[in-house]
Order: C-alpha cells, then sequence, then structure tokens
C-alpha cells in the first residue's frame, strides 16, 4: 500500500511543486539560528551555553550548549527521491551511476528525474557497468548507498550567507539606535528591511509548521487514496527521506516547505511576499523590557495571538532586553519605541513560552526576572 500512495504522492507534487547548488558540510541544522540564541547566553566559555526550559514546565531549566538545541540533522537538504529535486539535484545524486546504465522494467533509462521519480523501487532496477555485464547485488548495494550519501545543501548554505550572518549586525544595529536615542518615543528605523525579512522567515524555517502553509495541505491529506488516510501511513523506516519524516504527510510537508524557502532565498515566493507585505504596509514597535525584567525567547520565537479587541498580534523577541511587535498605520520610516511595564512584560512572556514548540529559553537562572 504504502509503494502505491508514493506513486499517487509522486504524480500530485504539481499540486504545490516544480522547479546552482553551494554546499556545506553541517549535518546539524539548527532550525532556530545559534547566532540567535547568543544573545541569551550565559557565562564566557568557549561554547556559548543558555537556560533551556522543556514545555509545560515552569523551572530555570538546565543549562545547554546553543550547539546542541533547536536542531535536526539535515533538515533542510534534499536528497535521492525527493519531491522537489531539480535535474541539477539529481546530475548529483547520481553522479555514482555515470558509469552504468540503468533499466527500468527492461528499458534504458537515461533521464535523471525518471530515476529519482522512481528510485523508491531501486531495487527491481537492472544496473549494468560499461561491458553490459549485470552488477551483483553486493555492488548494487554499495551504489544505492553511494547515492544515497549524496545530500544538496543548498538552503542550508543560502540561509546562512543571505540571513544568519548578518543577524548580529541587524541586532547591533537597531540596539545601538535605541541607545543613541534614550528615552525617545521615535527613532530611525535602522535595517527595517533585515529584521523583516528575518523574523518572517524564522516563522517558516522553525516547528510547527506555519498554519498558513499548513491549512492547503490539510486540505490535499483530507482526501483518501484507495481507502488509506496518508496523514497516517508510515513509511517503512528502510524508505524513509530522512528519519524524521515517518509518513507520507510529514513528506509532503517537508517537501513544501523546502521549495517555499528555496523560493524565499531566490527573492519570490509566499515567504517573500509575506515579508514584502509587511515591509509595505506595517509599521514596527521596539518593545523594551524594564530594569527589573527581561523577555524570554524559545524554538519558535515568532509569536502570533489574538489581543483583546481581537486583532491578531506578532511578537518577536531581538534580544532579552528589546522585542518587536508590528501594527498597521504607523509610519514605516521610524519605529515607535514602548516601554513595557513588568506586568506588560509577563504577559508577553507567557504568551513566548506557550507559543513554544518543545523548549524556551532563559538568559538567567532567577523567574521573578520573567514571570513574576
Amino acid at each position: 500500500m504504502w509503494k502505491n500512495n508514493r506513486i499517487f504522492i509522486k504524480s500530485a507534487k504539481n499540486f504545490i511543486f516544480r522547479g546552482n547548488n553551494m554546499e556545506t558540510k553541517a549535518k546539524y541544522h539548527h532550525l532556530i539560528p545559534q547566532t540567535y540564541m547568543r544573545s541569551w547566553k550565559h557565562g564566557v566559555t568557549k561554547n556559548s551555553r543558555v537556560y533551556s526550559v522543556d514545555k509545560g514546565v515552569n523551572d530555570v531549566g538546565s543549562s545547554v550548549k546553543t550547539k546542541d538545541i533547536g536542531g535536526i540533522e539535515d533538515y533542510h537538504s534534499i536528497r535521492v527521491d525527493s519531491l522537489i529535486a531539480t535535474n541539477d539535484d539529481c546530475v548529483k545524486f547520481f553522479e555514482p551511476l555515470k558509469n552504468y546504465q540503468v533499466l527500468i522494467e527492461n528499458k534504458i533509462e537515461t533521464d535523471l528525474m525518471k530515476l529519482n521519480q522512481n528510485f523508491y523501487d531501486y531495487d527491481s532496477w537492472i544496473i549494468q557497468d560499461d561491458k553490459g555485464n549485470i552488477v551483483s547485488e553486493t555492488q548494487k548495494n554499495t551504489l544505492k548507498k553511494d547515492i544515497l550519501s549524496i545530500h544538496v545543501k543548498y538552503i542550508e548554505v543560502e540561509w546562512s550567507r543571505q540571513y544568519e550572518n548578518y543577524w548580529n549586525s541587524t541586532k547591533d544595529a537597531i540596539i545601538a539606535e535605541i541607545d543613541k536615542h534614550p528615552n525617545q518615543q521615535k527613532i530611525p528605523s535602522v535595517k527595517r528591511e533585515e529584521l523583516t525579512k528575518f523574523m518572517v522567515s524564522m516563522d517558516w524555517r522553525t516547528l510547527p509548521y506555519p498554519t498558513r502553509m499548513q491549512e492547503p495541505i490539510d486540505f490535499f491529506f483530507g482526501q483518501k487514496f484507495l481507502g488509506a488516510d496518508l496523514k497516517q501511513e508510515l513509511i517503512p523506516e528502510d524508505d524513509r527521506l530522512y528519519p524524521f519524516l515517518k509518513t507520507v504527510y510529514d513528506e509532503f510537508s517537508h517537501s513544501y516547505l523546502l521549495k517555499q524557502f528555496k523560493k524565499f532565498l531566490q527573492g519570490n515566493g509566499p515567504i517573500m511576499n509575506e515579508a514584502i507585505n509587511i515591509i509595505n504596509n506595517m509599521g514596527i514597535i521596539l518593545l523594551l523590557a524594564p530594569q527589573n525584567g527581561e523577555f524570554i525567547t524559545s524554538d519558535n520565537p515568532v509569536c502570533w495571538f489574538t489581543n483583546s479587541n481581537g486583532d491578531k498580534e506578532y511578537i518577536f523577541p531581538i534580544t532579552p532586553n528589546v522585542a518587536c511587535s508590528l501594527k498597521k498605520g504607523i509610519s514605516q520610516t521610524e519605529y515607535i519605541v514602548q516601554q513595557l511595564t513588568k506586568n506588560e512584560l509577563i504577559s508577553i512572556n507567557n504568551k513566548l513560552k506557550d507559543n513554544c514548540h518543545e523548549f524556551y529559553i532563559l538568559r538567567e537562572q532567577n523567574l521573578s526576572l520573567y514571570f513574576q
């Protein structure tokens, strides 16, 4: 049944898909960047550490290295059998087969995209060497392992190059502008575009998936195929694209996310459109923590919630002392600066805590700074 559903998903991918690859050796991809988390670091050790608290726990947490949290191995990589692989990707995937000939259903197949689409059935392929001899099962399995070992990491490389590597300069410029204008309610909106694109992309980069991404996928997967619920259809462990993609639904959702994130890094698509809409139509309020308090952050730091007036609000912690929110109808050439009371800070921190996926982050093991 799983293979039938796999074929169905491959054929249905035009519902959302179709599409220069640099490389990185990094395997552990931080969904929440280390450069961002380090604003909450404590101590002066070589490896930055923060206090991490599990979701649902009211505690001071435990000290952990930022390099060890908030990530998943190869989360933003593309691998053979991916729904969104391009021809360029396939050239890389099938490099181990360049001196071999592949027969599928007794027909020679040279189209690399078709090889990718049929890789789930690799075991039925006939592979011949350059002399026309059919390779042994041992050699065939070795070739398969070689193909599976290839990961295209364009998304992680470009994210780092375009956004993560510039976060410190963006954050520092904003903080410097606040410090330059003490007690001012309006300051120049330095790095506004960079801040907006970073926080919008963080909303899409972290888990859980944004609702506006999930809704069309949930609608599609609300249908049943051959009587099977694809949201619950488990992929056999040996056939999973990555260990964290356990169901057909997981794989489809993840592929959709990577496709949209790749578009964003190329300057288009729904994530970029969302950022441009905010840049063109909304202003940013910088929220300052009181002297006796700090903002927390989490593995899902962009927090959407409905306020007491029924309006959607958007909170993003920049540092333990500064967060930002969005509002229509205010200046886009200036930041509004708002000094929070302790009660207002506590209310925001509780929302940020509830919004986390698996954990939230403190800079100090002192709950009175955050929740009291």
